[in-house]
């Protein structure tokens, strides 16, 4: 699943001067190669650097500047990587010349959790659902309080550790990667990501009160969650409880994180993680 995210470094750019005469009469014409090596040159870096800090292959970066490949048919990325490396502005370089709606008739998002009546439904394409921004985390199993299917996790690098926070008010649970040294941190089994279907967490009081508020009978519930960040651009999965619906039984073997003991009661899971595990 590829994400958009709108937290974009700052970079510079300065505008490409094309080589002059010496009297100043002339400009030399180059090409997409040639201005790539100029500017490169102009800055003193090699090839294999530029190729580096792009982040591409050095036989990527060659082919450009020598022109065996158009730099204005690579891929976006490649080309934006490129130009914010020799501070060649993108849109001078491409020379693009577009003409852009008025910004004052752009709507504001609509919000994707908290209190409300309706959440925005994903639209279909037949039958199958084209929101790839939204994700399903399971609560209220019968043997299990949550369930957090594999993709989930996935989405958030394939953690080794995770830590839960929960707002009861908004009905809502963040999942946060962390380090296995810090407090409420949830071992992933590392065959999970080879043979299991999900996470489960054994059912612990503290979601009895959630239970009672979103009015759950026995039936196992689906939740919308998506990837979201904060204002530290720390990444977290969101999950909506408001959004909340019964759902089929979810089918597959479930990995359990070591760290929880399997004898333990409600109560004790309770006292373990009923305060430290509230979202900040």
């Amino acid at each position: 699943m590829s994400l958009y995210r709108t937290i974009i470094p700052k970079y510079t750019f300065i505008p490409y001067d094309f080589p002059t005469s010496r009297d100043g009469k002339y400009h030399c014409l180059l090409d997409d190669g040639q201005i790539l090596r100029s500017r490169r040159e102009q800055l003193g870096l090699s090839v294999y650097q530029v190729a580096e800090m792009a982040g591409i292959q050095f036989s990527q970066y060659q082919r450009l500047e020598s022109g065996e490949r158009s730099f204005s048919g690579c891929s976006m990325k490649i080309g934006l990587s490129v130009c914010a490396v020799l501070l060649l502005d993108p849109f001078e370089f491409f020379d693009v010349n577009v003409k852009q709606p008025k910004p004052d008739i752009m709507m504001p998002h609509e919000v994707f959790d908290g209190l409300q009546d309706e959440m925005p439904r994903p639209k279909k394409v037949g039958r199958k659902p084209i929101r790839r921004d939204i994700m399903t985390v399971y609560f209220n199993h019968p043997s299990f309080s949550i369930i957090i299917p594999r993709e989930v996790l996935v989405a958030l690098g394939k953690p080794a550790y995770i830590q839960m926070m929960w707002n009861l008010n908004e009905k809502r649970l963040l999942l946060h990667v962390i380090d296995s040294d810090a407090e409420q941190a949830f071992d992933i089994p590392p065959h999970l990501y080879d043979s299991c279907t999900a996470l489960a967490f054994p059912r612990a009081a503290i979601f009895s009160e959630l239970k009672e508020g979103l009015g759950w009978d026995t039936e196992l519930y689906a939740a919308e969650c998506r990837i979201v960040y904060d204002k530290t651009n720390e990444l977290f999965i969101l999950c909506d409880l408001n959004t909340a619906q019964k759902s089929e039984k979810i089918v597959g073997p479930f990995a359990i994180p070591t760290c929880i003991d399997d004898g333990m009661d409600d109560d004790e899971i309770l006292d373990e993680d009923g305060e430290e595990n509230e979202e900040i």
